[in-house]
């Protein structure tokens, strides 16, 4: 499994531009978020030239106050929304770069432009713990907050708070803080905006561990009852006969998150009837036809997905998406080992759908 999980990762690497721009599939745009994604991926199986180069198109892409844009092209912005999900997430790319035996002189010089985005993210937080899903370009917060993206929220934060612990750099405080207060927003689930007809609503807060494991595997009993096929992916929307394989492949990390072993690994080994000669992976297919959809389209982020819930179900049960990437052990003999700077030596350390739509078209009826 491992020569083909290297495989994957290879199929996500051809798609990447000069500039380290991971795009959704070839000629399409990116986002920072399934970007950072598809870097988690890359370092996870050892593709540390791919990873570091998506690492450095991060660097090059933030704005001087740590935002990102929303949607990016080759040769500049597609869409100058400023998504805070999406400008939080590189934290798990960063953290998967050090828990993979990435350079930590590397990771520290990332820190320091991720650092800035951190201030930039935890500042739009709001009393209620809540942050908006979005700010226009000028800066004013959009109304709403997404469950789904709150959720991914929490998994960076949770990385970010790792890095600060072990390598130094970044507030852990205020991380926790601001984890925490959102926590409580999630177990609350109160002010979200409606949408339960899509699978990721259901089974990211779980993925995340916002919710205790009676309330999480009974969210999941009732996504799988209305979403999951005869073959075991998952629809995208759960109206719509369209299965997604990252969808498929984030749930089977949900499952593991909570001790639903079977559950999970049947998830993960769904995908597989999704997976293309290459490695690639398609985004979804619709049933019972079985047509790719949308049409010829293998994702990066999809595969990247897979990637990682591939490295998550590896670890034993219960353990989170961050706890796998992290390898906290091994990141602390590195530390010791390489006599690199230790926290007290650093500066003050303490401890949209996810990204939109990721198909970027209309489900099929």
């Amino acid at each position: 499994m491992r020569s083909e999980l290297r495989r994957t990762a290879r199929a996500i690497a051809a798609v990447q531009l000069p500039s380290g721009m991971i795009p959704w599939a070839p000629g399409l745009h990116a986002d920072p978020w399934n970007h950072a994604e598809a870097v988690a991926a890359l370092a996870s199986v050892g593709e540390f030239e791919a990873a570091e180069a998506g690492l450095r198109w991060l660097a090059h892409s933030v704005a001087r106050d740590g935002a990102f844009c929303q949607y990016y092209l080759a040769n500049g912005v597609k869409e100058p929304r400023i998504d805070l999900n999406v400008c939080a997430y590189p934290a798990v790319a960063i953290l998967a770069w050090v828990g993979s035996g990435g350079s930590l002189a590397v990771a520290r010089e990332h820190l320091a432009w991720y650092r800035r985005t951190l201030r930039f993210v935890l500042a739009r937080q709001r009393s209620d713990g809540h942050f908006p899903w979005a700010l226009t370009p000028d800066r004013r917060p959009l109304e709403g907050s997404l469950r789904a993206a709150s959720s991914a929220m929490i998994l960076a934060l949770e990385a970010a708070g790792w890095l600060g612990q072990e390598l130094g750099g970044l507030d852990v405080d205020s991380i926790e803080d601001a984890r925490s207060r959102l926590l409580l927003a999630l177990q609350k689930d109160e002010g979200f905006l409606d949408r339960m007809d899509w699978s990721m609503d259901w089974y990211y807060p779980v993925l995340a561990g916002a919710l205790d494991d009676d309330v999480a595997s009974h969210r999941l009993d009732a996504l799988f009852a209305r979403g999951r096929e005869a073959g075991g992916q998952l629809r995208c929307v759960l109206d719509r006969p369209w299965v997604t394989t990252a969808e498929t492949a984030e749930a089977a990390m949900a499952a593991w998150r909570i001790g639903r072993v079977e559950d999970a690994r049947a998830l993960l080994a769904s995908v597989e009837a999704l997976r293309c000669d290459d490695g690639s992976y398609q985004t979804g297919m619709v049933l019972p036809t079985r047509a790719a959809f949308p049409a010829g389209e293998r994702s990066t982020y999809s595969a990247a997905a897979v990637v990682l819930a591939h490295r998550v179900l590896e670890q034993p049960p219960r353990t989170s998406l961050v706890e796998a990437l992290a390898q906290r052990s091994r990141i602390v003999e590195r530390r010791a080992t390489a006599r690199e700077p230790t926290r007290s030596q650093s500066s003050k350390p303490r401890p949209s759908a996810v990204a939109s739509i990721r198909a970027g078209a209309n489900p099929p009826s």
